[in-house]
């Protein structure tokens, strides 16, 4: 019997290379790539420092240059040499694994810029909140009542007016579209907006004063609701609707 012979011409993988199918939220991530990004900032902040504002020093920076201050006064040459050399090797390791840097690291910035816009609203409204959660937990006469009502209103009133009535208006709107040779689509949208009516209306009877205003706001949230309930079924328009009235609990007052 013949040997087989080996047809397998294919290169052998280097294994200290990564492959370029991770994308960009793959190279993003790595240190390398990170490092060699801040590179134009780091630069643009000694051209400026230098030019500008000499005596303007970020407090970590202040920190790391008294550690080694016991080099002598051109400590901060070493730190910026370091620095450099390791953005140094940052490149090579980039270069050495086909890394596409230019295009990533362009990319890291705008995503940067965008984060830095969101930043301080984000945390403001998280300040506040927190804020908010412990005034909350210093009165716990009144953060239990407002938890306990917050979970009654997500469990029962989507059971009522969404798991139950719509799905009754439902089946009253199916048998009138089969009847009249509608669209289907009709009843879903009949039960959505007449449940969500009813929702709105309910408040009001139960002795809360009417407002326009709210009345239309809180048959919106119905129409939303009821097409959660529509797409995702009752147990994610129970956690939505409680945890919606948490948050009303908790947001900053306006």
């Amino acid at each position: 019997m013949a040997k087989s012979q080996k047809t397998d011409d294919a290169p052998a993988v280097d294994p200290t290379r990564d492959p370029l199918t991770g994308g960009y939220f793959h190279w993003s991530r790595d240190p390398a790539v990170g490092l060699f990004a801040v590179l134009p900032l780091w630069l643009v902040y000694i051209l400026l420092r230098w030019q500008i504002a000499p005596d303007e020093r970020n407090g970590a920076e202040v920190l790391l240059l008294q550690e080694v201050g016991r080099l002598g006064a051109r400590a901060h040459l070493v730190v910026m040499a370091c620095f450099a050399l390791l953005i140094a090797v940052a490149a090579r390791t980039l270069v050495k694994r086909e890394v596409p840097w230019s295009r990533v690291a362009a990319v890291i910035a705008l995503e940067g810029i965008v984060y830095g816009v969101m930043l301080g609203p984000i945390a403001s409204a998280m300040t506040s909140s927190a804020n908010r959660m412990l005034s909350a937990a210093a009165m716990q006469s009144e953060l239990i009542p407002n938890l306990v009502g917050s979970m009654g209103a997500g469990i029962f009133e989507e059971l009522v007016f969404r798991l139950g009535l719509m799905s009754l208006l439902v089946w009253i709107g199916m048998r009138a579209v089969r009847s009249w040779s509608l669209p289907m689509w009709l009843a879903g949208l009949f039960a959505v907006v007449v449940s969500a009516l009813v929702f709105s209306w309910f408040h009001h009877v139960c002795g809360e004063p009417f407002d326009r205003g709210v009345f239309v706001f809180r048959t919106m949230a119905g129409v939303l609701l009821g097409l959660l309930m529509w797409a995702r079924g009752y147990g994610v328009c129970v956690y939505t609707h409680t945890f919606y009235n948490v948050y009303l609990y908790i947001r900053p007052d306006v």
